[in-house]
């Protein structure tokens, strides 16, 4: 629907006002002042579009007036075609936007106006693109800011070795979008709540985050913004009436919650993986030292083997002699206690073949396990 411009007359010449009215009422908003001194004092409550000034008012200067009203800061925009004598268009003080010399034909007047009228539709186009890129631009600023908070949330938080270090700083980012609000964390039966506002979260809260934690992912229940994942729950407490800006920040949080959670499941990830290095450098110090037991044992145990073989060996060769064999029969029982002599030998050399695997399998383990000791800062943290 298109505006009509807002117009004010200032004359005093009945006979004009009554012949032009209704032409003027058609294309114009149309307030007429028939004194100097009353459009001065309308000027002052709401400036118009256009001043139609006839400088023949009676009461005042109109030539003096339009001066004023041009030097005046809070009129000096309103645009002013003056109804003015040859002599007057020609001053050199003349600071009107336009001007129609009297006597003047309706023709003249109607097409400056005509001509002025789409003028000021123009530059009103104008204004409202102007107005409309601006707000987008401020728009677009903002949430750009705003995202920059989620941004360096995200950056940060790498450095976190503790998930109350990651609730900490999720609070922070919170405060920046000046929101009351609440960071609450749970993982294998523990918790932690961090408050914008520093505080402590009431009982109260506590058994609404309990409750709110199980009716989806993203709510607002009477002004309050609950967003949830498996280990973190943010609470606005109260979002802003803007509603656009209520938008955007429902979708910062939405995704500063998600970043936080990652965070969160990492800790814990890493947390889980110390624990099972832990427990692999724990198994590979146990069976390091039972290899080194049982390698001991067995090199005695074959120590003592080959001294009973020999003994044993040694006293058939004697009782051999002794018994009066034939010696086809003597040589042939030597031949199988020397054969048996060399298979026990054989079977010597074999603890050091198991113990060479079994030390290859410790230092695959090692390797596993990584070093324990160099994480081991973030694995207490997540607890």
């Amino acid at each position: 629907m298109n505006r009509k411009p807002f117009l004010f007359l200032a004359s005093s010449d009945e006979t004009w006002i009554t012949g032009h009215k209704d032409a003027l009422l058609k294309e114009f908003d149309l307030n007429i002042f028939r004194a100097g001194a009353d459009c001065r004092a309308a000027l002052a409550e709401r400036q118009p579009d256009i001043l139609l000034l006839d400088t023949a008012l009676p009461d005042v200067d109109a030539f003096a007036m339009h001066l004023a009203i041009r030097d005046d800061f809070s009129t000096s925009d309103v645009y002013q075609l003056l109804l003015c004598s040859d002599e007057e268009a020609g001053r050199a003080d003349f600071n009107g936007n336009d001007f129609v010399v009297k006597p003047f034909s309706d023709r003249a007047l109607f097409q400056k106006l005509a001509l002025l009228k789409k003028t000021l539709a123009r530059e009103r186009v104008a204004r409202e693109q102007m107005s409309y890129a601006q707000n987008v631009a401020l728009t677009a600023m903002s949430s750009m800011g705003e995202l920059g908070v989620v941004m360096e949330f995200l950056t940060k938080s790498f450095a976190c070795q503790s998930i109350q270090a990651i609730g900490d700083l999720a609070a922070n980012a919170l405060r920046q979008y000046e929101l009351d609000s609440v960071v609450h964390f749970t993982w294998e039966g523990e918790s932690y709540t961090a408050c914008t506002d520093g505080g402590e979260v009431t009982a109260g809260e506590r058994e609404h985050i309990a409750q709110m934690r199980t009716l989806g992912r993203l709510l607002e229940i009477k002004g309050q913004l609950i967003v949830n994942f498996e280990h973190t729950t943010m609470l606005v407490r109260q979002m802003p009436d803007d509603s656009a800006r209520c938008g955007r920040i429902r979708d910062n949080i939405a995704t500063l919650c998600e970043g936080v959670e990652s965070r969160v499941l990492g800790l814990l990830l890493e947390h889980d993986n110390l624990l099972k290095q832990q427990g692999i450098r724990y198994a590979v110090c146990e069976i390091r030292d039972s290899v080194a037991n049982l390698y001991e044992r067995q090199v005695a145990d074959l120590a003592a083997g080959r001294e009973l073989i020999g003994k044993v060996t040694d006293d058939f060769e004697d009782a051999f002699v002794h018994m009066g064999m034939m010696p086809e029969i003597e040589n042939q029982l030597i031949g199988q206690l020397v054969t048996l002599r060399q298979r026990i030998t054989g079977i010597w050399t074999q603890p050091s073949e198991v113990d060479a695997k079994l030390r290859t399998v410790i230092g695959s383990l090692e390797t596993l396990a990584g070093e324990v000791g160099a994480t081991s800062t973030t694995g207490a943290g997540a607890r």
